[in-house]
């Protein structure tokens, strides 16, 4: 079972070798590597230039934004299981993959497999700024806030073309729309893993200030909308409420990790 792992980036060359140092050093062998590089200006593709030939499958060019450039990684995929790793984060050790393929192989008929993440600290990774908790997903958790984080979804590279790719028009929320398309509307079978699979660094597209996380919680509305829910202003409500609570870490929860 080949898992493609796709990584989209734009001028990363701060973050983006602890990415792949994170894709490389799993110890699942058949793992295909693609990276999207939006035209870098910076040091970016000479730091992914420095890692030995054959690892990486590096498409440098124009995209319409971060979903594009997926959805372009997704097209070149060679793989079964296809997941998204964005150049500021990493697998939070070096078995996730090794486990990801042991949950998808337990049983042929799973569409998704995903987990809980931390975002940590930009300068000190091994500081925990939030806990995304997730759990198993049943029909009706997205009106009570519920979402899964999209950086820990894998998901069969069938069962997502059946469906469609990511939504463009949607800048700050098209994981959102995913996700819920994917597991609300089409009920595809998923599994939840309760353990921390990836370790995201704080100040991304949706979560980088107070204009980024209205921007993203205004897609989210827009998404309910296009998908003709009844009442999506609570649902966003009960999502702000969601995402306060991923500040707090539970105490079984350390406040760092390595």
């Amino acid at each position: 079972m080949k898992i493609t792992v796709i990584t989209p980036v734009y001028n990363g060359e701060t973050t983006i070798h602890s990415c792949i140092d994170s894709v490389l050093s799993q110890t699942y062998a058949d793992v295909e590597y693609i990276i999207m590089d939006a035209v870098s200006k910076d040091k970016t593709i000479p730091i992914i230039l420095k890692y030995p030939e054959g690892k990486i499958k590096l498409i440098s060019e124009k995209d319409q934004g971060l979903y594009d450039a997926i959805n372009k990684g997704i097209d070149e995929a060679t793989g079964d299981i296809v997941c998204f790793l964005c150049a500021d984060d990493m697998y939070a050790d070096r078995n996730v993959l090794k486990k990801i393929a042991e949950g998808f192989q337990t049983d042929s008929t799973i569409d998704i497999i995903y987990s809980d993440i931390v975002y940590v600290n930009r300068i000190n990774t091994s500081k925990i700024e939030r806990y995304w908790k997730s759990s198993a997903f049943s029909p009706g958790l997205y009106r009570k806030g519920w979402l899964p984080p999209n950086t820990s979804f894998f998901i069969k590279k069938n069962s997502l073309l059946l469906h469609d790719k990511f939504n463009i028009q949607f800048k700050y929320a098209a994981d959102y729309e995913l996700n819920y398309r994917l597991l609300e509307k089409h009920r595809l079978k998923s599994v939840y893993i309760p353990e921390i699979l990836v370790k995201m660094r704080s100040g991304g597209i949706s979560n980088a200030g107070l204009l980024n996380i209205y921007k993203s919680l205004k897609d989210c509305y827009d998404v309910l909308f296009f998908h003709n829910v009844k009442h999506p202003f609570i649902y966003i409500l009960n999502t702000m409420f969601y995402r306060l609570k991923q500040i707090y870490i539970p105490s079984r929860i350390k406040n760092t990790i390595r």
